[in-house]
């Protein structure tokens, strides 16, 4: 097993800082794996899940979980809370998800959720379903049959599963995926490698974002090695807009909003706007990544209209501020550089409440560094 050296955690202040109590140990990480593979070995039935609004790492590591399952002769079914964007719609085994908000009655033997740090986020309906049937931590009394694994990459898991295998040092979900198949060496076939390096090229930004080291491109020469190709991945996935995309996104950047004395920047997509141009909220999948090529602003916020007076926040940051410690005030999550988190409430509102937090958590911020220089 190839051996990575630890990705930076973030400190109080929201800057780089190393932290390794944030990581798992390497030996920690194997005995997980192992304990892992006894279920992909033993047990028959599995349901794999990921977040709502699914991306590429999360369909990528589902997809990859269907190959190497069904490899095996399992009955595996794969659920989605939200349709597949138009960009993944390539990904091999794409047609084996099953997009539904009603799950059937009888439990697997096995649910594995991959890339999904909070158990909310499978979606309101799933967690109340899988809930209802003793699975997840707000169960009032477990199903002692199905197990639960939990594989993830991002700081702050809520570690909901029986198993939870939590590698913040891998710069996506792929990456911990390609981990325990090959140390249970099982085969990485064309399939497994396509929807593993799609994972890890859109989690790492095109191999452009800080969470990609050596090990990504160790990884992903495998996986080229394994049969991805490298061009026909990423001109599938970035270069298949159609003319409605770009008119979404045209409409989009016209709401560009600063706020200058706080150093960031806002965009906002409504409803009336996909309507306008016949596209999915699912469509506007990259507008974030234009939005960090901001040089003047390195704090951007994505308003995502998903009904009224409810708001999905995405937000980026190309320095050193923490993006997620702002994003878990607000009940949210995800990476330093990219978290979401929600807000309902109407959009001027949902505006005022952000710039009022985001001043706070600036004086926070500064009181400590006073405090901090004066230690020093």
């Amino acid at each position: 097993m190839m051996i990575r050296s630890r990705r930076t955690a973030i400190n109080a202040l929201g800057r780089f800082k190393r932290e390794e109590e944030d990581f798992i140990s390497e030996v920690d990480r194997a005995r997980l794996i192992e304990e892992i593979g006894g279920y992909w070995s033993c047990a028959h039935s599995f349901w794999v899940f990921t977040h709502e609004h699914p991306d590429g790492d999360a369909l990528g590591c589902n997809l990859a979980t269907y190959a190497v399952l069904k490899a095996l002769g399992k009955d595996v079914k794969v659920f989605s809370y939200d349709p597949i964007p138009r960009m993944y719609r390539f990904l091999p085994h794409v047609g084996s998800i099953v997009h539904t908000h009603t799950l059937p009655s009888r439990l697997p033997d096995v649910i594995q959720v991959n890339d999904n740090a909070a158990f909310e986020r499978l979606g309101a309906e799933f967690a109340e379903q899988l809930t209802e049937r003793g699975i997840g931590p707000q169960a009032t009394k477990r199903d002692a049959v199905c197990k639960v694994l939990n594989l993830d990459h991002h700081i702050g898991n809520d570690s909901y599963g029986d198993i939870n295998l939590i590698d913040p040092s891998c710069g996506a979900c792929g990456e911990l995926l390609f981990h325990a198949f090959s140390q249970l060496k099982l085969p990485i076939t064309h399939d497994v490698a396509v929807n593993l390096y799609a994972a890890i090229m859109t989690d790492t930004g095109r191999f452009s974002y800080s969470n990609t080291d050596a090990d990504t491109f160790y990884i992903t020469t495998d996986l080229i090695r394994a049969g991805a190709d490298p061009f026909d991945v990423a001109n599938r996935v970035y270069n298949t807009r159609t003319i409605g995309q770009m008119r979404l996104f045209a409409k989009v950047m016209e709401t560009i909003a600063i706020e200058p004395s706080l150093g960031y920047f806002f965009c906002t997509c409504t409803q009336e706007m996909l309507n306008e141009t016949q596209t999915l909220m699912s469509d506007t999948e990259g507008i974030t990544d234009l939005m960090k090529t901001v040089s003047d602003y390195p704090i951007s916020f994505f308003f995502k209209e998903e009904g009224p007076n409810n708001y999905k926040v995405s937000a980026r940051s190309n320095g050193s501020f923490d993006v997620r410690k702002l994003a878990r005030r607000f009940g949210g999550g995800g990476h330093p550089a990219a978290s979401g988190f929600r807000l309902h409430m109407p959009h001027a509102e949902a505006c005022r409440a952000l710039a009022a937090e985001m001043r706070r958590y600036r004086d926070e911020l500064a009181a400590q560094q006073e405090i901090i220089e004066e230690w020093e």
